[in-house]
């Protein structure tokens, strides 16, 4: 993608971002997941709620980033098909 791309609007730049997006997200639920955890072992007895919360957490969170990014890559893959047929349907 160059410059002109980007100012022109011709193109959308959110599909190549989202693949970073979706990276930082994923780093962002390990390591919130990781601090859930192990702040568990600073309980006395009680924190086992804890450690099956924070791993539920990393798949369930995992899981629901996945479905979210791929919805907005979705709609975008949407509208390229849309303007394929439209460009391929007779003109009036």
């Amino acid at each position: 993608m160059n410059f002109q791309d980007m100012t022109s609007f011709d193109k959308f730049l959110t599909p190549s971002l989202i693949k970073i997006v979706y990276w930082l997200g994923i780093a962002a639920i390990v390591i919130a997941s990781l601090i859930t955890i192990f702040t568990a072992f600073s309980f006395m007895g009680g924190g086992i709620k804890q450690v099956i919360g924070g791993l539920f957490m990393l798949v369930a969170g995992t899981i629901f980033w996945r479905v979210a990014c791929e919805g907005i890559i979705l709609s975008f893959r949407i509208y390229d098909r849309l303007t394929e047929i439209r460009d391929r349907l007779p003109r009036n």
